[in-house]
């Protein structure tokens, strides 16, 4: 009886054992596919971040090239008639004397950009372009502001 008792013992504790290295593979294999799944998501995370700032800089490249142009085009004005002034960019928000008495005259044009900002509210930037006319409407000189 002490036989067989000491059978069941050893074959009691063998299954146990079979049972503790069954549950360590499991819980190796869990860390092995815990540990993929953490280099996967670094290298997505990584590819994201690389593929966020190629787009912040390709947009930005886009944006400075507009605002080259656009300088180039407004700087392009001087020399133009008041009617091509008026082709390019309308009639003007504006028209004042030069106060200079020599019949000159200044198209203002104006653009207003409201923006939102979570530390100072809301907050409104008016753009101006200045075209500098002669008496003869022909432009003289261009400038811009903001205010």
């Amino acid at each position: 009886m002490k036989r067989i008792i000491g059978l069941l013992l050893i074959g009691s504790v063998l299954n146990c054992s079979a049972q503790i290295n069954n549950a360590q593979q499991q819980f190796q294999q869990q860390q092995q596919s815990e540990n993929q799944m953490r280099n996967i998501l670094l290298e997505v995370g990584g590819g994201l971040i690389i593929l966020t700032s190629v787009v912040m800089l390709i947009a930005y490249s886009k944006a400075h090239r507009q605002a080259i142009a656009e300088d180039a085009k407004f700087q392009g004005c001087i020399g133009k008639t008041k009617s091509e002034i008026y082709a390019i960019y309308g009639p003007p928000d504006s028209i004042v004397d030069d106060a200079q008495g020599l019949g000159g005259t200044i198209l203002e044009y104006t653009t207003t950009a409201t923006q939102t900002d979570s530390n100072n509210g809301v907050y409104t930037t008016t753009n101006r372009r200045m075209f500098y006319l002669n008496k003869d409407n022909i432009v003289t000189a261009v400038k811009k502001d903001s205010r």
